[in-house]
């Protein structure tokens, strides 16, 4: 289920580190999974979700990061410098909640540098790094 834009906007306001909620295709959803039917109590997680997400953006993004991802085959390092700025240019370009277990997950990219690569990453409930990797 795709998010309502306007209140993802709200609660990221112009934050750079994150895409627009108006972009396509629209990268802020929640999935089902088994259940097939969206609770509303999903819904108020989502929010609290990305709410918690948009305050601690450069706490998790470094979290998620490894300095091998700059080595990764599709990061143009003649784009960007090094492992550092790579992290601290790095974009949410989608959050997902997985209305099973309330994980969450985002795929971080720079289109700049990384074209057609991102990084996928998924949190516990509890915030908890479960993986990044690139791909």
């Amino acid at each position: 289920m795709d998010m309502n834009a306007y209140m993802v906007k709200n609660i990221i306001g112009d934050n750079q580190r994150f895409i627009s909620p108006f972009s396509e295709p629209a990268g802020y959803c929640i999935c089902e999974g088994e259940n097939k039917v969206i609770k509303n109590s999903s819904i108020q997680k989502y929010w609290e979700k990305l709410r918690y997400m948009s305050q601690n953006i450069d706490i998790l993004i470094k979290q998620a990061f490894k300095s091998e991802f700059y080595d990764f085959y599709g990061v143009d390092q003649n784009l960007i410098m090094s492992s550092d700025e790579m992290q601290r240019q790095l974009v949410v370009d989608s959050f997902v909640l997985y209305q099973d277990d309330y994980s969450a997950g985002c795929c971080l990219s720079n289109s700049r540098f990384m074209s057609g690569h991102f990084i996928d990453c998924l949190w516990s409930d509890s915030w908890n790094l479960i993986h990044s990797y690139i791909c």
